[in-house]
C-alpha cells in the first residue's frame, strides 16, 4: 500500500478526533447513498451550525447546496452512475490496492477489529472499508483515555490511499459534487493530527 501522508503531519490526537466528530458524521451522511433527509433545510442548517470552522466548511456547504438543487431520483441515479456502475470508481477504499482477495480480506478483518476496539459495531452486511462507514466510525469511536490511538494509523492509511485513488480515477468528473466531497474528506483527515498547521476552532 502506498505510504500515507499522515506521518508527515503528526500523530493522531484524541482531542482533535473529539472536535471533528460532527464533521465526520456529516461527511459520512453526505457521502452515503442519498436519502430524503439529505435534501432538507434542516440538514443544511445542521451542517451550517455543527460543521467545525475549518477551511473546508464553505466548500461542504456549497457541495450540499449543489446536491439539494437536484431532486432525489436524479441524485440517486447520478450517485449510482459514479460509484456503483463505474468499474473505475468505488467507495470501497481497499479495492484499488489489493489484487489478492486474501490480502484484502485480512485488512478488512483488521478494520473490523479496530472498530470493535473503539466501541463501534457496523452493519454486518457492509464491508469495513466502505468510505461512509469509515467516516461514521471516526464520528462515533470512543477515544477518551485510550492509549491505543496509534492503531488508528491503519484506518488513516486506508483512507488516505483510497481517497487518493478515487480522485485519480475521477479526474474527468472532478467538478462533480461527490468528487469534490472526496477532496474535502481527504483534507479533513489532516485535522485529526497534532503538529498540523491548520487548527479546528469549534
Amino acid at each position: 500500500m502506498r505510504k500515507a501522508s499522515t506521518e508527515a503531519y503528526g500523530v493522531i490526537s484524541a482531542q482533535k478526533l473529539e472536535e471533528l466528530r460532527n464533521a465526520y458524521l456529516i461527511l459520512a451522511q453526505m457521502m452515503d447513498f442519498p436519502e430524503e433527509e439529505l435534501l432538507t433545510s434542516d440538514f443544511l442548517a445542521e451542517v451550517k451550525g455543527l460543521f467545525p470552522e475549518t477551511e473546508e466548511k464553505a466548500e461542504v456547504i456549497a457541495i450540499l447546496e449543489a446536491l439539494q438543487g437536484k431532486n432525489l431520483m436524479v441524485l440517486k441515479e447520478e450517485y449510482t452512475g459514479i460509484f456503483e456502475l463505474n468499474k473505475r470508481i468505488t467507495l470501497y477504499t481497499t479495492y484499488y490496492r489489493f489484487d489478492d482477495s486474501r490480502e484484502r480480506g485480512g485488512v478488512l478483518a483488521k478494520l473490523k477489529m479496530l472498530y470493535e476496539m473503539f466501541g463501534v459495531s457496523l452493519d454486518a452486511a457492509e464491508l469495513t472499508d466502505y468510505l461512509p462507514s469509515m467516516l461514521e466510525f471516526l464520528g462515533m469511536g470512543e477515544w477518551a483515555g485510550d492509549e491505543r490511538l496509534e492503531d488508528l494509523q491503519l484506518l488513516f492509511d486506508v483512507l488516505e490511499d483510497g481517497t487518493y485513488e478515487i480522485l485519480q480515477a475521477a479526474k474527468e468528473i472532478q467538478d462533480e459534487p461527490y468528487i469534490r466531497l472526496i477532496s474535502v474528506i481527504r483534507n479533513t483527515l489532516r485535522y485529526a493530527l497534532i503538529n498540523e498547521r491548520k487548527e479546528v476552532n469549534g
